[in-house]
């Protein structure tokens, strides 16, 4: 049976990022779906359009009232809508893994693989604990987005970055973390689309969430490793896969390397659904 894909997005995106991709994957023959996770759109008032600052930055957010379960319980949705049709494969990004990997907590009878694109897959600590260790010192991605940010997230419970606030040096900043191989008109593309305002998840128990070895442990998973990463660098996401592969020796990772920055591919996504068309196969002959 044909699988269908399911995307989930990353932080301070939605499902439009995933639009190239959709559109390559559907001139394979492929069926996909892009999810929305909760609260997409937090942030796009008036006053963030109009960079009216004072005001955009005493609103509430949606954000400050959202828990882990409310993430995980939108791709358990999604997985149960579209299981009917056949088999599912689970495409997460960056942020995007953590509700993934609950998901494949709640419901691993229902997932046929899942694919880990640089993304967060904790296994041994609590997620906010990675960004402590010495393999995210090389990152560049909060540098690069803690002079956007408005307020204080411990205070208000969530994060709120002003993109539209950027000036060119800062924008130059942005896209060598995250898509320094694409040029400046299209890294604006990836900029007008970014989400103010994100769930400040660094820190608390509620955001405790690892990898299940009776359950996440016994699906099929791929982990499709940014080599030119600069936001989740290759020691971060190596430790990631050698956590995973240290929890179910049995069901390594299938690794799979992409020339690419932490956000690039979504531009030229080409080299990506070259690995998930390879899969899809997989999928397909059931290879569970």
């Amino acid at each position: 049976m044909i699988p269908t894909f399911v995307f989930v997005h990353g932080s301070a995106s939605s499902a439009h990022g995933w639009t190239a991709t959709q559109r390559e994957m559907a001139a394979r023959g492929h069926r996909t779906l892009a999810i929305d996770l909760p609260g997409r759109g937090a942030g796009f008032t008036r006053a963030y359009h109009e960079q009216d600052l004072e005001t955009f930055a005493a609103e509430p957010s949606v954000m400050s009232e959202l828990t882990l379960d409310d993430f995980v319980g939108q791709v358990v949705d999604a997985v149960h809508r579209v299981r009917h049709h056949g088999p599912v494969i689970l495409v997460a990004h960056s942020f995007g893994g953590l509700p993934v990997t609950g998901a494949a907590n709640a419901i691993p009878e229902l997932i046929d693989r899942i694919v880990y694109i640089a993304a967060q897959c904790p296994v041994n600590r609590a997620p906010g604990e990675y960004a402590a260790l010495p393999e995210w010192s090389s990152a560049e991605f909060l540098t690069a987005t803690a002079p956007l940010l408005v307020g204080d997230p411990a205070r208000q419970g969530f994060i709120r970055v002003n993109w539209r606030g950027a000036d060119r040096e800062q924008r130059a900043a942005l896209r060598k973390a995250v898509a320094a191989e694409l040029t400046e008109e299209e890294y604006l593309q990836v900029v007008v689309t970014s989400q103010p305002d994100e769930v400040f998840w660094l820190t608390g128990p509620e955001w405790d969430l690892r990898a299940d070895k009776e359950t996440w442990g016994r699906i099929p998973r791929t982990f499709v490793s940014l080599t030119e990463d600069r936001s989740m660098p290759l020691a971060v996401q190596n430790l990631y896969i050698a956590e995973g592969d240290a929890l179910t020796p049995d069901n390594p990772f299938d690794v799979r390397e992409l020339d690419s920055s932490h956000a690039g591919f979504f531009r030229k996504p080409a080299g990506l659904v070259e690995i998930l068309d390879a899969l899809s196969v997989l999928a397909s002959a059931g290879s569970r």
